[in-house]
C-alpha cells in the first residue's frame, strides 16, 4: 500500500486507513504534538527545591534524581520515587562530561533514566543526545562534570520545561495579557486597524511589548524649542518599531523651505522621540543635515553637518537634544544646534531603551 493513514474507527484496505497504531506509528504521530519537555509550567520565579527531577550528588559514583514527569519522543514518562543512578568512575588524569537523559528506547520498549557517558579530555565536551524515531530518543536532564582522579561530580541542569502557550487577542492586549500566567507570550492581531500587530510578554511586573511584527509605525515628530509658526512650515516625518523589550528603533526626517531657529530662551533645536526614552544612563544617536541647496552660502553652515542626538541622564523624556560640531574650533567640541537652514533636510536615527523599564 502506497498510502497509509491512521488512526480511524475502521480499517479500509482500499484507501490505506487503519485503526490500529503500532508503537512506531504512535511515535511518528505524537512527537509532533509538542517538543520534549518536563511537565512543569514555568510561569513565574522558580525554586530549584520545588522543580521536578531535582538532582543531587550522593557520592563519587551516585547521583539521585527526585520524582517528575516528562514528555519525551512522543511518550509520557513518570518517575514516581527517587532513583539513584551510577556514574562511571573516572580514574583518568583528565575530566569527563556525562549527560543524564530521559531515554525512550523502542527496542525495549520503555522510557527510562539513563546516563550517556562522555569522553575524557583536557577540555571535555558534553556528549550529544540521540534523537532517532523508531530507535533511541533522548531528552537531556543534567550535565555531569566528572573530575579526574575520582573527584566528586557536579550537576548542571539541562532539562527543558513547559511554558504557558502563546495566545492572541483581537483588541485590548495589555489588560488581557495581564490576566494570564506570568511568562505568557500574546499577540495583538490587529482587528481594529492596520500596522498594529504586536507581540507582548507578561513580565514579572506587567505586560511589555517584546516586538512589533507589522509594518513600521508612523509618527509626526515635534521640533523642540521652535515657535509654532516655524514648526508648521517644516515637513516632519518619523517612523519607529519596537524591536525588543523596551527597545525601539526610530528614524526622523525634517525638510524645511525656511530657516527654523530655536527660541531665544533656549540654546538648542531638538526633536521629539516616538516614546519616552530612559534617562538612567543617558543615550545618544547619529544624524546629519544635508545643506546643499543654492542658498547654502547664506546659511552659515557647511554642505553636510554632522549631528549628535542626546538624551541626558536624569528624567525619562521624549526630547532629543540636537548637537553639532562647534563652528568656531574643533577644540570647542559640540554646541547646541541653533537652526535648521532653509532648503535643507535633517535626518537622524538610532536605537534606544524606552523609559518603561524597572529601575
Amino acid at each position: 500500500m502506497a498510502e497509509i493513514s491512521y488512526p480511524f474507527n475502521a480499517d479500509n484496505s482500499t484507501t490505506g486507513a487503519t485503526k490500529a497504531v503500532s508503537e512506531a506509528q504512535w511515535q511518528n504521530m505524537s512527537h509532533l504534538w509538542g517538543g520534549d519537555r518536563i511537565d512543569h509550567l514555568l510561569a513565574g520565579q522558580a525554586s530549584s527545591a520545588d522543580l521536578p527531577f531535582r538532582g543531587r550528588v550522593v557520592s563519587v559514583n551516585t547521583v539521585e534524581i527526585r520524582p517528575g514527569k516528562a514528555w519525551v519522543g512522543g511518550f509520557y514518562y513518570e518517575l514516581t520515587a527517587a532513583k539513584n543512578l551510577t556514574v562511571d568512575a573516572n580514574s583518568a588524569t583528565t575530566d569527563r562530561i556525562d549527560m543524564i537523559v530521559i531515554r525512550a528506547d523502542m527496542s525495549k520498549p520503555s522510557v527510562n533514566l539513563a546516563i550517556r557517558k562522555g569522553a575524557n579530555g583536557a577540555t571535555p565536551v558534553a556528549p550529544g543526545v540521540v534523537r532517532q524515531a523508531g530507535g533511541i530518543w533522548e531528552m537531556p536532564l543534567y550535565q555531569i562534570t566528572v573530575p579526574a582522579k575520582g573527584g566528586l561530580p557536579t550537576l548542571y541542569s539541562r532539562g527543558p520545561y513547559n511554558m504557558p502557550p502563546a495566545v492572541s487577542f483581537p483588541w485590548n492586549p495589555t489588560p488581557s495579557t495581564a490576566a494570564l500566567p506570568k511568562n505568557t507570550i500574546s499577540y495583538d492581531l490587529d482587528s481594529n486597524g492596520p500596522g498594529e500587530i504586536t507581540e507582548y510578554f507578561n513580565y514579572s511586573d506587567k505586560p511589555r511589548i517584546s516586538r512589533q511584527l507589522g509594518a513600521t509605525r508612523k509618527y509626526t515628530p515635534s521640533l523642540v524649542n521652535v515657535p509654532t509658526l516655524q514648526q508648521g512650515l517644516a515637513d516632519r516625518k518619523g517612523r519607529y518599531r519596537w524591536i525588543g523589550p523596551n527597545t525601539i528603533w526610530f528614524s526622523v526626517r525634517v525638510s524645511t523651505p525656511a530657516d527654523i531657529k530655536h527660541v531665544e530662551a533656549s540654546w538648542y533645536v531638538g526633536i521629539s522621540l516616538p516614546v519616552s526614552a530612559s534617562a538612567a544612563t543617558g543615550q545618544t544617536f547619529h544624524g546629519m543635515i544635508q545643506n546643499t541647496s543654492p542658498r547654502q552660502p547664506a546659511s552659515g553652515l557647511p554642505n553636510y553637518v554632522q549631528l549628535t542626538g542626546w538624551v541626558p541622564v536624569g528624567k525619562a523624556t521624549t526630547t532629543c537634544i540636537l548637537l553639532y560640531p562647534s563652528p568656531k574650533t574643533l577644540a570647542a567640541g559640540l554646541d547646541g544646534l541653533p537652526k535648521i537652514p532653509a532648503s535643507s533636510s535633517l535626518v537622524i536615527s538610532g536605537v534606544y531603551e524606552a523609559a518603561d523599564f524597572p529601575q
